[in-house]
């Protein structure tokens, strides 16, 4: 059945394929055909293919027939026993070796004409590094860094003494036409923004970024793909021959012949040093890169084999000591090493040797590492050291430092890491951030951000961080210098405005009118803001009207007294006091864990505790019991119940809630208790309920306080400055 099997399995794949180079029969048993029907048969399929028939045999009684067969289609035969010598074993492992290289060299097929002569090149632009490059076409070298521009408009703040005033006192801008910039030494400059600048500013950064782009395109192809860039006069080239690449030589030596044609022939000298366990140099010294020299070299090239471990270190000693024993003599000195792996010495071995050949000379080492797949070292061979692909490119970035030179990484993949991209990368960032601080500068509305969740503070508090002024949308701030005016006009004897000055919008702020000076989008982007901002103010007003803080208002501090008026006067209102203060006592002093008391006042004053208590939910519970006992009668003696509040030890804010005048006179109140909390620093709040004198006239507007006061206000005012700027749409 040997023939069969023949028929469809190997022949029927190479028939699918027409890459295939060779086939191998293993065989323990003598084919049931006979010798000439199988050379027959494996003829006529081969016709016209260049593929290779190897046969093994393995405890087979008469291999005669596969071992003739091997032979008429110029083929390798091999005989292996289980009872045979350890020497044929070897044989035979070092057959199936082969048998796996040559199936890794598919992965691996050689460029078409590999052994063609050179197609030399000249180099069209002077080869320079990134960082060179940048030298002229950076940002800086083009004048586009961000602070040249604004440089020549920006001003540091002046402080001075004034004796007058006792003080020192910082410069302000006049109405505001100039704005505050963090400069890049950390100190804040005044700038005056000028708009088409910054648009044309804008536009180069752009322009600059597509130019950086093609630099990179340009060094991810061809031979500095491989290679970067080989800037050097004097070079030489380092090749990896170790025998973990005998898989993949062919790529080694096509990536050499990339680079004899693209890079070399503009070179003043160069040579190459192949190097295994023992070092092979092309030229005992350093040739002129005629192309006659070149070729030559490519000729040595497709002759190397690879064997041995990755003896760099001698590679290395060779061409510092032979090629460049001259180093001081020359400038643009460079050594480029190819290879796949680590060296056999230690990395701070070669560091600290590289970095005293080649200090104080115009002399850089720069590594290209060819990182390969998994897998494709069929040899079996242990290297001298191992370290997985990112201990390898870390070892040699220490290295390559101590010359200063340069790290090329790359991989059947791409390119995985290149100094040079890193450099022309970096400033593509650098471009960008220069583009968003230029927007930054130029935008006149500012996005703003608020919190979703409710801050306990009072509204003067939160309003310093959360204002229309603090959140930088103020009306007048954005319409500051385009004032209008009017000259006077001799002959007509009176003053007239500017001829066009109808056609811009204009509105009256703190008396003086002024012209628009925002972009339809910029308004438009300003009523967004507005917006945003008014609906955070009424969630806030609505949460200050919600639960106990409708009555109360917001709790504070963290130790209070609470003292509720239970005069005759407030019988009406008693049971819902009560129902608050219980939400009160739950809402706001339980969650805060806050220390509180209560204390009620009529003509006789009680206290619930002698002391301030924690906050728990006993204490909780009993003060809501005590507090569900209250009866109104009697006056209000708000003077000793103050003065009772004021004795408890750490109280820090008292609470008091009242329906109407006190007893006494108020001036009275007044002063005692000026004197009493000048000893103690103590807040009093005052919670008016139902408040009117015996006229019935109302003390306060309905639901006014100081919180939301001040929040109201600022409504209002976000209202007023919303209106204004929809009108002018």
């Amino acid at each position: 059945m040997f023939l069969l099997a023949i028929r469809t399995q190997e022949m029927k794949d190479i028939d699918q394929s027409h890459k295939s180079q060779f086939l191998a029969f293993r065989a323990s048993k003598d084919p049931d055909q006979s010798f000439e029907i199988l050379c027959d048969y494996v003829q006529q399929c081969t016709l016209g293919r260049k593929v290779q028939i190897h046969t093994v045999t393995y405890d087979c009684s008469n291999p005669t027939a596969l071992k003739n067969l091997a032979e008429a289609v110029r083929g390798c035969y091999h005989c292996y026993s289980s009872k045979g010598e350890v020497g044929d074993r070897e044989r035979g492992k070092a057959f199936f070796s082969l048998l796996m290289i040559l199936h890794l060299r598919s992965f691996f097929p050689k460029p078409p004409k590999h052994k063609g002569p050179l197609v030399i090149q000249t180099p069209g632009i002077l080869a320079k590094t990134s960082a060179d490059w940048l030298k002229t076409y950076g940002l800086k070298a083009k004048k586009l860094d961000l602070y040249q521009v604004l440089a020549p408009n920006a001003f540091s703040p002046v402080e001075d003494f004034v004796p007058i005033l006792q003080k020192t006192v910082s410069s302000t801008l006049h109405e505001k036409v100039m704005m505050q910039f963090e400069w890049y030494d950390g100190t804040v400059k005044n700038i005056h923004v000028d708009l088409p600048v910054l648009y044309s500013y804008q536009k180069l950064l752009a322009k600059m970024v597509r130019i950086y782009e093609r630099r990179i395109d340009w060094l991810s192809v061809a031979s500095r793909r491989i290679w970067g860039t080989v800037c050097e006069r004097r070079v030489v080239i380092l090749v990896d021959i170790s025998v973990t690449n005998s898989t993949y030589i062919s790529h080694i030596q096509h990536s050499l012949r990339l680079l004899l044609e693209e890079q070399m022939s503009d070179k003043d000298h160069f040579n190459i040093i192949a190097f295994g366990s023992d070092i092979v140099p092309w030229q005992q010294e350093l040739l002129p890169s005629q192309p006659e020299n070149l070729e030559k070299a490519w000729r040595w090239v497709l002759s190397l084999e690879c064997k041995g471990s990755r003896n760099f270190m001698s590679a290395l000693r060779r061409a510092v000591e032979v090629d460049f024993k001259d180093k001081d003599k020359y400038k643009s000195q460079g050594l480029y090493l190819l290879t796949t792996g680590i060296p056999d010495q230690e990395t701070h071995t070669i560091s600290a040797y590289v970095a005293e050949a080649c200090g104080g000379f115009d002399l850089q080492l720069h590594v290209c590492l060819f990182s390969v797949r998994k897998g494709t070292d069929p040899s079996g061979i242990i290297p001298a050291r191992y370290a997985n692909p990112m201990e390898t490119a870390n070892a040699f970035k220490e290295i390559v430092q101590a010359t200063k030179g340069r790290f090329h990484w790359f991989g059947e993949a791409g390119i995985f890491e290149s100094d040079d991209i890193t450099s022309i990368i970096s400033e593509m960032e650098k471009a960008k951030n220069y583009s968003q601080k230029a927007v930054h500068v130029r935008k006149s509305v500012c996005s703003v951000t608020l919190p979703k969740e409710e801050e306990i503070c009072s509204s003067k508090e939160w309003l310093t961080k959360y204002s229309i002024k603090k959140l930088k949308l103020d009306l007048p701030r954005l319409m500051l210098g385009c004032t209008h005016q009017k000259k006077t006009v001799e002959c007509l004897h009176k003053k007239v405005s500017a001829k066009y000055c109808s056609i811009f919008p204009s509105a009256e702020i703190n008396g003086v009118v002024k012209h628009l000076q925002l972009h339809p989008k910029e308004l438009e982007t300003y009523t967004e803001q507005l917006e945003k901002v008014l609906q955070r103010y009424i969630q806030r007003v609505q949460w200050l009207l919600s639960g106990s803080r409708r009555l109360f208002g917001t709790i504070l501090e963290a130790n209070v007294c609470v003292l509720i008026d239970t005069s005759g006067s407030m019988s009406p209102y008693l049971p819902s006091v009560t129902k608050e203060l219980t939400s009160l006592i739950w809402e706001q002093l339980r969650k805060n864990e806050a220390r509180f008391n209560l204390l009620r006042f009529a003509e006789n004053i009680e206290s619930w505790k002698e002391y301030l208590v924690e906050a728990t939910d006993g204490s909780c519970h009993d003060a809501v019991q005590w507090a569900s006992t209250y009866h109104a009668h009697g006056t209000s003696c708000i003077l000793a119940a103050l003065q009772k509040a004021l004795s408890f030890q750490g109280v820090k804010a008292l609470y008091l809630l009242t329906d109407g005048k006190p007893d006494t006179s108020c001036s009275l109140i007044l002063k005692e208790i000026e004197e009493l909390i000048k000893k103690q620093d103590i807040k009093i709040h005052t919670i008016c309920f139902s408040c009117a004198d015996r006229y019935m006239i109302p003390f306060f507007p309905y639901f006014e306080g100081d919180d939301l006061k001040k929040l109201t206000q600022e409504v209002a005012k976000a209202r007023s400055f919303l209106k204004q700027a929809k009108s002018w749409r």
